[in-house]
């Protein structure tokens, strides 16, 4: 029976500016650290994370990234790393820079929500640098170069810290007290534990006065009730998405990009494909990269399975996101069904393209779908675009409509921010499909009639495919209508999606000039 091994690159992640050596990113330099002064070596995704998380900007000197978010299934060394990458902080990169930052204003800070998760990464570059050890095992796993470069460790209950010679500081803090002095490098373990924004707020802020600060935010999966992670995770994953469609499609080179975005968000997510078997060996063996490596085996996490429920065992093992406390309006098999890589899809020369757009509930995002018969007939949906704010839509519908040739738009008209669009649009030459009333449900229902009957095809789209997840409906005039509220996560694009589909499908249809798709292949998110 051959030998499992965890994946060593993971399933979502930020792809980086340039080629990664050691003259572009200092993660090398850490694995040297752990190698030579720990006496660690590091498991191959470590190495991985390190490495790109790690990345420099043209000038070799600053970091790319100011927050990193690493999200890794339980038991595979998130404390390890972190307890690394702390000690090579407080005793390196705290004396890199002394004409930016002097070792006296290094100050790192590791928090959680609870104080003892915390601790486990200061303990360990404590039991590696304390110069008075109080037992004969702690001076047996004491480093003495790092003894010697320690002028002082604290333990005392609520006021733990670890000050080098050089007078950098790591100390430790509960989330609740958070709040203190500026910071220039600041972990933030079991970031899914975070139910409010007080911690974030309070830290998160404190790198600005830092030239090169980092926050590195390690956890599991979340839920609906992860707030931060939530944020910071879909503002990567919306990152992610945007390189895709324009770097690696070709439009743009990694260069022009980042100097047109910020690119100083990161994503390093082991993680099973959503809605796989639990049992699927490739699943477990890419969101558990140390499988192979140390104790863990596929075996191992194999057995959490009966003793686990399914959401705890997807959480912790798998390190998906159990988003839905409800079962989804949409099946997510039956979605997952409909599913067509981008290339294989035909749409004719001249084809009919009705836009849909919507607004999330709290009016933070405008969403902008298209529907579109293929070439054998059947409707083809996605999500075109999303923006912060609602005021680029008309002006953005108009160079789109310009382009293409697309002058029909469908929008909920009744009860939903999206409905102040509709003269606008009008004003502006667009056939207006208002979509009010019991057709909203019956527009609903169309959208799981043709998912459920394999008659609509889709692209490969995140957030998307997040929504019909945990997307949730309510009773209107009998039928049932997407509930922006009640759902746990932002459903806007699909119910763009599916107005757009509605008005293609019953509409009356408006004469094109020719394809939006044309001279637009078909985007993903």
């Amino acid at each position: 029976m051959s030998k499992h091994y965890g994946r060593t690159e993971p399933r979502l992640w930020t792809k980086p500016l340039r080629e990664l050596t050691p003259d572009t990113s200092l993660g090398f330099e850490v694995i040297d650290y752990a190698r030579q002064i720990l006496h660690i070596e590091l498991y191959p995704w470590q190495q991985w994370l390190l490495i790109h998380a790690l990345e420099l900007l043209e000038d070799g000197i600053t970091y790319r990234y100011r927050r990193i978010i690493v999200l890794v299934g339980r038991q595979n060394g998130k404390t390890l790393v972190a307890s690394v990458l702390a000690s090579w902080w407080l005793h390196v990169d705290s004396q890199r820079h002394p004409d930016r930052v002097p070792p006296l204003r290094f100050k790192i800070v590791g928090t959680a929500q609870n104080l003892d998760i915390a601790r486990e990464p200061w303990n360990s570059v404590k039991l590696w640098c304390d110069p008075e050890p109080e037992t004969i095992e702690e001076q047996a796993a004491a480093i003495p170069t790092l003894q010697a470069a320690t002028a002082k460790v604290s333990d005392t209950n609520g006021k733990e810290y670890i000050k080098s010679r050089a007078l950098a500081v790591y100390e430790i803090r509960a989330a609740k007290n958070a709040r203190g002095k500026p910071a220039a490098r600041v972990i933030m373990d079991e970031l899914r534990e975070q139910k409010d924004w007080a911690a974030w707020n309070a830290l998160s802020p404190t790198m600005k006065s830092f030239w090169n600060g980092q926050l590195w935010g390690i956890s599991n999966a979340g839920d609906s009730t992860s707030v931060v992670l939530i944020q910071q995770r879909d503002a990567a994953i919306e990152f992610i998405d945007a390189w895709h469609r324009t770097v690696e499609s070709g439009l743009m080179d990694a260069a022009e990009y980042a100097g047109r975005h910020d690119c100083s968000l990161a994503l390093f997510e082991w993680s099973a494909e959503p809605d796989c078997p639990k049992d699927d060996v490739e699943a477990i063996l890419q969101s558990n990269p140390s499988i192979g490596y140390g104790s863990q085996t596929v075996e191992g996490v194999l057995a959490d399975i009966p003793g686990m429920t399914d959401a705890g065992y997807r959480t912790e093992d798998l390190c998906q996101w159990v988003t839905a406390k409800v079962e989804g309006y949409i099946d997510v098999n039956d979605w997952t069904n409909t599913l067509a890589k981008p290339f294989d899809i035909r749409i004719p020369t001249g084809a009919r393209t009705v836009w849909g757009i919507d607004v999330s509930v709290d009016r933070s995002h405008s969403w902008i779908a298209a529907a579109v018969f293929d070439a054998n007939g059947n409707p083809v949906v996605s999500l075109r675009e999303r923006r912060k704010g609602l005021m680029w839509v008309p002006e953005y519908m108009q160079h789109l409509a310009k382009e293409s040739g697309m002058w029909e738009v469908a929008i909920q008209s009744k009860g939903c921010p999206a409905m102040e669009f509709i003269d606008p649009l009008k004003q502006l030459g667009f056939t207006v499909h208002e979509i009010d009333g019991s057709h909203i449900g019956l527009a609903t229902g169309r959208l799981r009639d043709r998912v459920r009957e394999h008659r609509l095809i889709h692209a490969p789209q995140s957030l998307v495919d997040q929504a019909i997840e945990g997307g949730v409906t309510k009773v209107i005039a009998e039928n049932e209508a997407w509930d922006r509220r009640r759902s746990i996560v932002d459903i806007s694009g699909v119910a763009a999606i599916t107005v757009a589909l509605y008005g293609l499908e019953t509409c009356e249809p408006v004469e094109p000039e020719h394809s939006a798709y044309e001279e637009y292949d078909l985007l993903t998110f």
